[in-house]
């Protein structure tokens, strides 16, 4: 519900003495010397009070305290601007503190309540003020914690506040968030159902990660029921929504790292499965492929063959702009600001810490919608982003109060220096940080901007139809030198898949899983974690090193070429899990070779190998070394020339003609010859046997009787 206002102040009781009510921490609380004692302050309610009324504030003692004084303070000089603001909470020097109650600090930490009487409070206080509490006398050095409080001395200046909140998931290194991890981040407890949960119908605008809802539709019916239904609450939602780059990918950074404009995903072909899109999800409506281009009636007419979404379909949105660029704070350069508009955004989010009026003048106050050369620039208010982060990430009701306060005093001198009324408020703009994961206490933020008199929601729309009459200076922040390198070694990578791809029919299937890739690992959420992303992009280089080597020419031995002509042997390896066309190119080192047909087309199936034949004629005996190597259709490299040596030895041929010839003369020859002279020997004997007597006739034996 809504905070309570400024008019609650009057009914606090008469002045008394300062009082304080200690609260002790719980019981089940451990000591550890290890961790460091640490103070919190919140002025009551929204960190506001009436002139004449008892200030309350509430400090709050964490770690291992053991006693101690605690002295509250009050600077008596307001607070003129938001950097004056953010100076007094990051530590900087105060115009005239006062110490204006003490109170004894509990023991082992807790919460302490000091209310200080109007009659104990500086004279004339009116606006922004700092409030600072110091804890002394605890066996340690002094702890001190700065806050804020607002003297509604009838400020009557207006702002109007938009608020931005980004909905990303967690770091990862692969295009498309896996089914199980949807499932995981959509239900009842998921982080994203978390972040919907807090945004989702209140003046917020939700900038989200379009790898969210690409993730989703690219299951098809196979997406899970609760990544379905988180699609649907965000497509229905009342909110505005503005995509941010795709994995929310460190726009500065490709920038500083070389990149020409802004990358994003070219395909996700690769995950697309056509059996999936039969029943698909009505947000998606692919367009079926028709099964014949004159269909003829019929009763029964055969169904149209599913067809996969295409990019534009598995990206597109009803978005309320799609030309907002958002780096990352505090990573821009004045150079970025052309690179974005290039790659098609008219407008880029830009922290205030990182501009100034162009025209030098300290106290001329920055609007929201300037511009810096011929780019128009969104100023993100630092104090009032800083304490809307503040407050949705505090753990504490203490520091969540604290930042509340903040709020309170950021939105105030933003009204005051912007100049704006109730009829004419000055828009202002706040935005969250990519790591606020949990959302949850937004609904006291969006409270406090509805219940302060100075502030009221605003709405993009209106933000961006403003016509910018402010010139800013861009001061450079630029992105560290390490990890720029890193990032020119993944575009680099990037450029030589998109090339190597064109041994595909599809080359998207390769070049396509690249860049979403890419996309993702360039993800903002990675700066909270530099080591685990070193370890990723190094990983994801090697990767992109095997998937360049996956196409080669197995070495083989060197060749003995015995003939005058004769295709020789070449084998192919691939091992992408597509099919390629690759063309073999041959040259010869000298002139005893010739090369029939310089180029050869191969087509090598999936994770397969395969033969290729060189014709080639000998000209001369020698060695001749014959350079062979890999390209694509297109003529990009893939292989690097690979060297084999032939010892033309074509003479053995003709030798061994001559010699085969010889002998097989002789062979017949000889045998002729023998036949010859067997049948010469024949005709002489036969002459012979005509002439020759007759032989004796044998006597017969005489008969024998018994």
């Amino acid at each position: 519900m809504f905070a309570t206002p400024f008019g609650a102040a009057a009914t606090t009781p008469p002045p008394t003495p300062s009082t304080s009510v200690p609260t002790p921490a719980p019981t089940t609380a451990t000591d550890d010397s290890s961790t460091p004692v640490a103070l919190s302050l919140a002025a009551a309610g929204t960190g506001v009070v009436a002139p004449g009324a008892d200030l309350t504030v509430t400090v709050e003692v964490t770690g291992p305290s053991s006693g101690g004084t605690i002295s509250l303070a009050l600077d008596d000089s307001a607070l003129r601007s938001s950097s004056s603001l953010i100076s007094w909470l990051d530590g900087g020097e105060a115009g005239s503190l006062v110490t204006v109650a003490t109170a004894p600090a509990p023991t082992g930490g807790g919460t302490v309540s000091i209310t200080v009487p109007a009659a104990q409070l500086p004279g004339g206080l009116g606006g922004a003020h700092g409030l600072q509490a110091t804890l002394d006398g605890a066996g340690s050095a002094a702890v001190s914690a700065r806050g804020t409080v607002v003297v509604d001395d009838g400020i009557s200046s207006r702002a109007d506040v938009t608020v931005i909140a980004p909905i990303t998931s967690v770091a990862s290194a692969t295009g498309l968030i896996q089914p199980a991890a949807l499932e995981a981040f959509t239900n009842d407890t998921g982080v994203l159902t978390r972040e919907l949960d807090s945004v989702i119908g209140r003046p917020v605008t939700i900038a989200v990660d379009p790898r969210i809802i690409v993730s989703i539709r690219a299951l098809g019916s196979t997406a899970p029921e609760s990544a379905v239904a988180w699609l649907q609450r965000l497509e229905s939602a009342s909110n505005p929504v503005i995509p941010l780059s795709y994995g929310d990918s460190d726009l500065s950074g490709e920038r500083q790292a070389g990149a020409t404009s802004a990358l994003q995903p070219t395909s996700f072909d690769y995950a697309l499965d056509p059996a999936d899109f039969t029943d698909v999800d009505p947000l998606i409506e692919p367009t079926a492929t028709p099964t014949s281009d004159s269909p003829t009636p019929s009763a029964s007419p055969t169904p149209a063959a599913p067809s996969v979404p295409t990019l534009e379909q598995l990206t597109d949105w009803d978005y309320a702009s799609t030309t907002i660029a958002w780096p990352r704070a505090g990573s821009v350069t004045a150079a970025d600001l052309p690179f974005f508009a290039a790659s098609g955004y008219s407008a880029s989010i830009i922290d205030s810490q990182q501009l100034t009026p162009a025209s030098g003048d300290a106290g001329e106050a920055l609007q929201a919608v300037a511009t810096t050369g011929e780019q128009t620039v969104l100023a993100a208010d630092h104090a009032v982003s800083q304490a809307v982060q503040d407050a949705v990430a505090a753990s504490t009701d203490t520091s969540r109060g604290q930042a509340v306060g903040e709020l309170s005093a950021a939105l105030a001198l933003a009204a005051e220096t912007g100049g704006g009324t109730p009829e004419n408020p000055t828009p202002v703009l706040a935005v969250l940080d990519r790591a606020a994961m949990n959302l949850n206490s937004i609904d006291q933020v969006v409270s406090t901007v509805q219940a302060l008199p100075w502030s009221a929601p605003g709405s993009l729309s209106e933000l961006l139809q403003i016509t910018p009459t402010q010139t800013v200076s861009l001061v450079d922040a630029p992105q560290p030198d390490e990890r720029v390198t890193r990032i020119a070694n993944l575009l680099l990578g990037g450029q030589q898949i998109d090339s190597y791809s064109s041994v595909l029919s599809n080359p998207q299937l390769l070049s396509g899983r690249h860049r979403a890739d890419l996309l993702t690992l360039l993800s903002n959420a990675w700066v909270a974690n530099e080591g685990g992303w070193s370890v990723a992009t190094d990983a994801f280089n090697e990767e992109t090193a095997t998937t360049l080597r996956s196409v080669q020419i197995v070495e083989g031995s060197d060749i003995n070429l015995l003939s005058s002509s004769a295709p020789l042997p070449l084998t192919i390896s691939n091992e992408l899990p597509y099919p390629v066309s690759v063309i073999v190119h041959v040259t010869a080192s000298n002139g005893r070779l010739l090369i029939d047909q310089n180029d050869v087309g191969v087509v090598v199936e999936a994770n397969s190998r395969k033969s290729a034949q060189i014709p080639v004629t000998a000209v001369a005996n020698g060695s001749v070394v014959l350079s062979f190597q890999l390209t694509s259709a297109t003529g990009v490299l893939i292989a690097n020339p690979s060297p084999v040596a032939v010892n033309v030895s074509a003479d053995w041929e003709t030798w061994g003609t001559v010699i085969f010839v010889v002998a097989l003369v002789l062979l017949f020859g000889g045998g002729l010859a023998r036949n010859i002279l067997r049948r010469r020997k024949e005709r002489r004997a036969a002459p012979d046997a005509a002439v020759a007597p007759p032989a004796p006739e044998t006597a017969a034996a005489p008969e024998v009787t018994s």
